[in-house]
């Protein structure tokens, strides 16, 4: 039995979930067709998960994809890697319904970005918990089946978690990022592989040069115009526009200060018009004079512009510093 019986019925109609669709080089019915069927893609790859059915969710992924979730410390990268990650995940935690809430679609190409904010159910040792947070996903849209190539899944630090009568599980799910897995010399990388994987490489050290400078114009000349994401587990849910992001800039800067943002170990995926380039990072950063340091992980996407001053443009920007409790920080988060 999957936990909500109307999980099923929600997947299976894929019209449950309504969309913001973005506009891009497509016509308006074009855009809601490619919304439709990328948010129909996902939906049916998560009812897959909840079934336990990894042969035919192994094919909803492209061979080339790239899952970044809280499960694993390192990026999963191609169909078979993706569907062995889950299915041993679902051993100590095993989905039981996952909700799409205020998507948003922007076509890049023959690709759709969908930012969500999300809520999932988990069986974990027969007690039922609840996780809510933000997802970046990237769906091919070719004239065959529709295939994930980006599963990124960051969630919210104060994510409610109850028992089978509503009763409130205090046990904390998630740890912090382990600053041991950026190695005892958490030096910055200086290449992603050369070629057009280090131009994106190069474009996500200047947006993150910006962090530390405290200036968002310097950020917004890499921003997708079509539409620009900030996503990670610092609010509930996820900052979308230019003027949101400029917005969230001067928020920040009001009580705090980047010292170094450093990339170590990126990964970098080109599917046509858009890519994306997975990362850990090693932050150094105050609030309120008060200095902290926090390693974590982020998968930024872009979309291809097609100028010469800037050739990828950021779609996303997604960040997290937590991880599952039995991977990450032992201790309960005191924030």
């Amino acid at each position: 039995m999957i936990g909500r019986r109307e999980f099923i019925s929600t997947c299976a109609l894929t019209a449950g979930t309504v969309a913001t669709a973005r506009f891009g080089s497509a016509a308006q019915t074009g855009v809601a067709d490619a919304a439709s069927r990328a948010l129909g893609a996902l939906n049916a790859a998560k009812l897959l998960e909840a079934k336990g059915d990894y042969r035919a969710l192994q094919t909803a992924y492209h061979s080339d994809a790239i899952l970044v979730e809280p499960g694993s410390v390192q990026p999963n990268i191609g169909r078979a890697s993706i569907t062995e990650n889950i299915r041993k995940g679902s051993e100590k935690r095993r989905l039981l319904y996952f909700y799409y809430r205020q998507p948003q679609v922007v076509v890049i190409g023959n690709a759709a970005l969908v930012v969500s904010n999300y809520e999932a159910g988990y069986d974990s040792g027969g007690k039922t918990t609840e996780d809510t947070g933000k997802t970046t996903s990237v769906v091919l849209l070719g004239p065959d089946q529709p295939l994930i190539t980006q599963d990124v899944q960051v969630p919210n630090i104060y994510a409610g978690g109850y028992g089978p009568l509503g009763t409130a599980l205090s046990a904390p799910r998630f740890g912090l990022f382990p600053i041991r897995v950026l190695g005892p010399d958490p030096a910055p990388a200086k290449s992603a592989g050369g070629g057009e994987n280090d131009v994106l490489f190069n474009t996500v050290r200047r947006i993150n040069e910006s962090w530390v400078t405290g200036k968002a114009e310097d950020l917004l000349k890499f921003a997708n115009r079509t539409g620009v994401f900030l996503v990670g587990d610092y609010s509930p849910f996820y900052i979308s526009g230019v003027e949101d992001v400029r917005q969230h800039f001067a928020d920040f800067y009001r009580t705090s200060k980047v010292t170094f943002v450093r990339e170590l170990a990126p990964t970098v995926r080109i599917w046509g018009d858009a890519a994306a380039v997975a990362f850990n990072f090693d932050l150094d950063y105050a609030i309120n004079g008060k200095a902290r340091r926090s390693p974590g992980r982020a998968v930024y996407t872009f979309a291809r512009s097609g100028t010469t001053d800037v050739r990828w443009a950021m779609a996303a920007c997604a960040a997290s510093h937590l991880v599952l409790r039995d991977i990450g920080d032992p201790y309960p988060l005191n924030l």
